[in-house]
């Protein structure tokens, strides 16, 4: 299961772990391209990566803001804000197409990628 997700996490192919799930900068493929199976086969499969990613975010934001409270207490108000939340849009941003590889292993370990032979 590990191995699965992190394969996701690493955007290859969780069920054959060679192929590509991105294609280019921010798109997913529509299928692998070693195995075939398809990553999203419905229109909006992929909002329960933007519902984790959503999630998750703001924690780490808020670990920010307090580990630069107790560090830095003298650092104006400004800049404990300003932070955190330019960290949260940078890293929300860099790691969205990583969090959607992710959800597409929970899928495949929830039985859900199919190759053409199931259609």
């Amino acid at each position: 299961m590990w191995k699965t997700l992190w394969a996701g996490f690493r955007l290859r192919c969780p069920n054959c772990r060679q192929g590509h799930i991105n294609e280019g900068v921010m798109a997913i493929r529509q299928r692998c391209e070693v195995c075939g199976v398809y990553f999203e086969r419905k229109s909006g499969e992929s909002a329960g990566a933007s519902i984790i990613w959503i999630s998750v975010l703001p924690f780490l934001a808020l670990a920010l803001f307090f580990v630069m409270e107790a560090t830095a207490p003298d650092l104006p108000l400004a800049a404990k804000l300003g932070v955190p939340v330019a960290a949260l849009i940078i890293v929300g941003v860099a790691l969205y197409r990583n969090v959607r590889g992710l959800w597409i292993a929970i899928v495949h370990l929830t039985d859900g990628l199919k190759g053409d032979a199931a259609e």
